[in-house]
């Protein structure tokens, strides 16, 4: 059964044809035991999201949420790890911040989420070792998780398992593994670090690179969506889409925003917009606030122009679409939404987006 679009929130949705007003949230109440968090680290956490309920599927990375992760090498340096719920708490990111051994900064980004598809929480990650992807899944057993993935990176895949052993609510040790030659099924030791929670500092820590310049040549087509963009359309909800670079891992980080109850702001949905190493193709993975995965590829097309393929994934219904987005000569943008159905396109959605003037 194919999921119909039926109502668009923003460009973002319009890009993962998102059916926010026929899909609903099914998920159950979060268990609680395998949650060591404080009261006080349970209402931040939930802060955080503006959700009061986590699928059950996501429950058990309700601890990582709050304060900020410390790591300390042998070296003396620090890395830290900042974890946020991503719309509906059907996905959680963590964003890692440190310096290496010779003073340089860096900067990864993992993603965790429930695929409805997979039927399993699946992980991605982008990284500025060797322009590094991670595409794999991660299984919680009361106080440890193992997660294993691939990496890509510019010298050829790698097979890695990362193991974590937690040691009450505030700290846990993570061992990283390698199957070398991938193929293999033996795994060895490589590195283990341990973790503590520590408060954050004030004023947070800054998402500006000192040096960073911009995006690589490699997502130069994605550099005319950077900013903010609002739905044009009259008589309709307004919406607004944030499109921002991450320094460092180079990747687009977009976030979409729209009306929620009693006037609040409801987070709708998140995309990641990136080079896959792998492959060499351009890629955006969509989450929503129903628990909807859209991917695929994307191709740039002339005139500036973008072309989405996206596979949908919504509960037990999958859907194609093909979405095409062209920058018109007074820079607004233009979307349209097509259904694919074998090799019949169905054009549902036309709409536009200007600049967000504050």
């Amino acid at each position: 059964m194919r999921t119909r679009p039926t109502v668009f929130v923003s460009l973002l949705a319009a890009l993962a044809a998102c059916s926010a007003a026929q899909d609903s949230e099914t998920a159950a109440e979060a268990p609680r035991e395998v949650s060591a968090l404080s009261e006080a680290r349970v209402k931040e956490a939930a802060s955080v999201s503006g959700e009061a309920t986590t699928p059950a599927a996501m429950a058990p990375f309700e601890r990582m949420v709050g304060g900020e992760w410390k790591m300390t090498v042998a070296s003396g340096t620090s890395s830290y790890r900042t974890w946020r719920w991503g719309p509906g708490r059907h996905s959680v990111r963590v964003m890692l911040d440190g310096d290496d051994a010779t003073g340089d900064p860096w900067r990864d980004l993992n993603v965790f989420y429930w695929h409805p598809g997979r039927k399993e929480v699946r992980e991605f990650g982008v990284s500025r070792f060797a322009r590094g992807i991670t595409e794999g899944s991660i299984t919680f057993r009361g106080e440890t998780a193992q997660s294993d993935f691939d990496l890509h990176q510019a010298g050829g895949r790698r097979r890695l398992r990362l193991q974590w052993a937690f040691d009450g609510p505030d700290a846990y040790r993570a061992t990283l593994l390698e199957a070398s030659p991938p193929e293999s099924k033996d795994y060895t030791f490589m590195v283990a670090w341990d973790l503590v929670r520590t408060e954050p500092p004030t004023p947070p820590r800054a998402f500006a690179v000192e040096g960073a310049t911009g995006p690589s040549d490699l997502l130069k087509p994605f550099v005319p969506l950077l900013g903010t963009w609002e739905s044009a359309a009259a008589g309709t909800p307004r919406t607004r889409s944030t499109f921002e670079w991450i320094p460092l891992a180079d990747a687009i980080y977009a976030r979409v925003m729209g009306p929620g109850e009693l006037g609040t702001k409801a987070h709708l949905m998140d995309a990641y917009l990136y080079h896959h190493t792998g492959t060499g193709s351009l890629r955006c993975l969509a989450l929503t606030k129903q628990g909807g995965v859209y991917e695929g590829d994307v191709t740039a097309l002339e005139g500036a122009a973008l072309q989405f393929d996206l596979k949908g994934y919504v509960e037990d219904r999958v859907g194609e679409y093909v979405v095409r987005i062209d920058v018109e000569k007074d820079g607004v943008l233009c979307t349209r939404v097509w259904t694919v159905d074998g090799s019949e396109r169905t054009l549902v959605t036309e709409r536009r987006h200007r600049r967000y003037q504050p």
